[in-house]
């Protein structure tokens, strides 16, 4: 969500259009920064639970843990703004809408792809921290009147996968409405031009390169990954880049690793920046890119190596499904269970070189021509003014 956040607003201002991000300060170490032209707003925060360590403040900060940020409305009722954009739920989602009304203002809220579809072990996870704390924060939202349908009381709704769409056409009747998927920056990715990968990290030269770009968690299922390595043998090397959202996850993962003996043959990355030149370096390097996530709400990291000309090989869950065509920009493989499947189509790709050309070369076209953050911010723009429109008539 925050590279979605990021584009979004660097195309808008662009364009012409003013944007402010407003944020918490959640696994930030600033509170406030300019980045280009844009400000970013930063926050405190607290969950209303008690007690809550710091640990468990963690926990729940890297996977949406609905806080209380009472700086937000006080500072966005200050602004000047023609319309308020909320890419979160809950408590925030409130203080946005209660400040669109003393603005005046319309408000528009994202409905994100898997919103509808959340695994019961991440439902699990996010309350995890919770359990043998004293909630408190019902009792306050209800008395500051805070327990209000965000979704049907907003001017427009934004929906990042068909689902979602379908789900707002028929649960709110009437009201704007937006199919709107996400983007990628494709020259960025695909006239990448650097340091070569393999030097910068230290693998050595003769290795192709599997890669899996993705927060280290088990929503993502990168424990099948190594079994489909020791299945494909020399000279394949794995490589994870992404921040760990679930530390018990990336410890069976290291385990599993060393356990089978690969540690030499995998390399993860962490803490890497969404701009980092680390990034587009990877995928040029990469004879393929893959991606078993159990649940992926739309899969942004796919159009990146589309960009960069890596064939992709995905499970077909969420937003990948209509994303991906199987055979044509890319392969769909079992999330579960089916290391083999995985394996034999990386071998397909890496022995039939008119395979992988057909397939990237469709892949990086779909990705430039209908995927860029230029189309969708037209589009976001379109649906804005129209959203404006409307709230002026009533």
């Amino acid at each position: 969500m925050e590279t979605v956040v990021w584009n979004t607003a660097r195309v808008l201002q662009e364009k012409g259009s003013p944007t402010e991000i407003f944020a918490t300060r959640a696994l930030s170490p600033v509170q406030n920064e300019a980045k280009g032209t844009i400000q970013i707003h930063r926050f405190g925060y607290r969950y209303p639970y008690f007690p809550l360590s710091k640990e468990k403040v963690r926990m729940l900060d890297k996977k949406d843990g609905n806080p209380v940020v009472s700086g937000l409305q006080k500072a966005l009722k200050k602004g000047e703004f023609d319309i308020l954009h909320c890419h979160s739920m809950g408590r925030m989602a409130v203080s946005v809408r209660a400040a669109a009304r003393q603005l005046h203002v319309p408000y528009v809220m994202t409905l994100p792809a898997g919103y509808l579809d959340e695994l019961p072990v991440e439902i699990r996870q996010k309350t995890q921290p919770l359990r043998g704390a004293i909630p408190y924060g019902d009792v306050m939202d209800r008395l500051l009147g805070r327990r209000v349908d965000v979704l049907k009381l907003a001017n427009g709704i934004v929906c990042i996968g068909e689902k979602e769409f379908q789900f707002a056409q028929e649960h709110f009747p009437g009201k704007l409405v937006l199919n709107l998927p996400n983007g990628v920056v494709y020259d960025y990715f695909h006239n990448y031009s650097g340091s070569d990968f393999r030097k910068q990290v230290g693998i050595r030269a003769d290795r192709k390169i599997l890669l899996c770009v993705s927060r280290i968690d088990y929503q993502k299922n990168q424990l099948i990954l190594p079994e489909v390595l020791a299945l494909l043998g020399e000279p394949w090397h794995l490589v994870f880049i992404g921040a760990p959202t679930a530390e018990w996850y990336m410890d069976k993962l290291r385990e599993k690793v060393r356990l089978m003996n690969l540690s030499d043959r995998v390399t993860i990355i962490t803490g890497v920046a969404p701009d980092s030149s680390l990034l587009p370096s990877a995928y040029h390097a990469a004879s393929a890119f893959l991606l078993p996530s159990l649940q992926e709400p739309f899969g942004i990291v796919a159009l990146e190596a589309w960009s960069a000309g890596v064939p992709v090989i995905a499970s077909p869950v969420g937003g990948l499904r209509t994303l991906i065509r199987d055979g044509e920009t890319g392969f769909f493989a079992p999330a579960e269970g089916a290391p083999d499947e995985w394996a034999s189509l990386v071998r397909k790709l890496d022995g039939d070189a008119e395979l992988r050309g057909r397939i990237t070369d469709a892949a990086a076209a779909e990705a430039k021509e209908k995927y860029s953050w230029d189309n969708a911010t037209d589009s976001l723009l379109d649906f804005y003014q129209e959203v404006q429109r409307v709230f002026r008539r009533r």
